[in-house]
C-alpha cells in the first residue's frame, strides 16, 4: 500500500515529468465509485479545459490545484495499488489503468489502480476530502511535544496510534514498524507509557525512516529515468520470522496489531 515516501516518490515523479503547467483536456473514468465528490460526470466536465497548478502532498493525498473557473482542487488518493503516470497518448496504457485525463502536449496523465481502491474528488477546499491529520512528519511542527500529546492517557498500542493520520500524517504499517524497529520500541507498548526520552526517539526513528525511503526513491529516479520504480523495499528491518534482526542476528518475530501484520525484534525492540 503506497505510505508517505511512495506518495511523495509519486509527486516528484509528476513534477519531474512536467505536469504543472499542463491543462487536462478530457476525462475518461472508466470505475465511477472512484470518485467520490462530485459525481463522475461533474469531475470529467470539471477537469476539461483547466491547467494543472501545482504537484501538492498532504499526508497520503495528492493534490493539485486547477486554474480557472470550478473547483479548485484535484485530489487523488492512491488506495492500494494505485499508481499515477505520465505518458505519451501513443504509448500502449497498463491494462490496469481505470481512468484517463489527456494533457494538451500530447501525453495522458493515467490512474493505474488494480485494486480499484484509490479515490477522487474535485473540490473547492481540500477540508472537504481530507481527515484530520498531524503536522507533516518531517515538518518542524512535528515535534515530541506534539507527538507525546498525542499518546498521552492513550493505552492504545503505540504502533496501532502511529496508524492513525491525526497522530502521524501519512505513516502505514510497513514505516510504523521501521520508526519503532529504529527507535528500539515494542509495538504493543501502550502509548501514554513512553517516557519523553522514548517518544524523542521515536520521533527521530521516523524522521530517519522516511529520509532513507526518500534518499531510496530519488536515487532510483534518477538511475530508471523516464521508466522511475513506484514500490521498493526502503526500510532497514526484514519482514520475515525466518531472517535475523540486523542489529542482533535474533530471528524476527511477528504478531498482529488491530489486525495489520507486524514485525519486530524481541530483543531490540522492548
Amino acid at each position: 500500500m503506497p505510505e508517505l515516501p511512495e506518495v511523495e516518490n509519486t509527486r516528484r515523479n509528476l513534477v519531474r515529468f512536467g505536469l504543472p503547467g499542463c491543462t487536462i483536456t478530457g476525462a475518461d473514468i472508466t470505475w465511477a465509485n472512484t470518485v467520490k465528490k462530485p459525481s463522475a460526470a461533474e469531475l470529467t466536465e470539471g477537469v476539461k479545459g483547466r491547467t494543472i497548478q501545482e504537484a501538492r502532498r498532504k499526508g497520503k493525498f495528492l493534490m493539485f490545484p486547477l486554474s480557472g473557473a470550478g473547483p479548485e482542487t484535484f485530489i487523488v488518493h492512491l488506495g492500494m495499488t494505485g499508481r499515477l503516470l505520465v505518458q505519451p497518448a501513443s504509448q500502449e496504457p497498463d491494462p490496469m489503468t481505470r481512468h484517463t485525463f489527456p494533457l494538451d502536449d500530447g501525453r495522458e496523465l493515467r490512474f493505474v489502480d488494480g485494486r480499484k481502491f484509490g479515490k477522487l474528488w474535485l473540490v473547492d477546499s481540500p477540508d472537504e476530502a481530507l481527515p484530520k491529520m498531524s503536522p507533516e512528519p518531517l515538518d518542524d511542527e512535528f515535534t515530541v511535544e506534539t507527538l507525546a500529546e498525542s499518546f498521552a492517557g492513550k493505552k492504545a498500542p503505540v504502533k496501532a496510534l502511529l496508524l492513525e493520520q491525526s497522530v502521524a500524517c501519512g505513516l502505514g504499517n510497513l514505516y510504523a514498524d521501521e520508526s519503532l524497529y529504529l527507535a528500539g520500541i515494542h509495538p504493543e507498548r501502550p502509548a501514554a507509557g513512553l517516557s519523553t526520552d522514548e517518544v524523542a526517539r521515536l520521533l527521530q526513528g521516523i524522521t530517519d525512516a522516511l529520509n532513507a525511503a526518500y534518499g531510496v526513491y530519488d536515487r532510483a529516479r534518477d538511475q530508471h529515468w523516464p521508466d522511475p520504480p513506484t514500490a521498493l523495499t526502503t526500510w532497514s528491518h526484514p519482514r520475515d520470522v525466518n531472517s535475523p534482526c540486523p542489529n542482533c542476528g535474533t530471528n524476527m518475530s511477528a504478531i498482529r496489531v488491530r489486525a495489520r501484520g507486524t514485525y519486530f525484534c524481541g530483543k531490540c525492540q522492548v
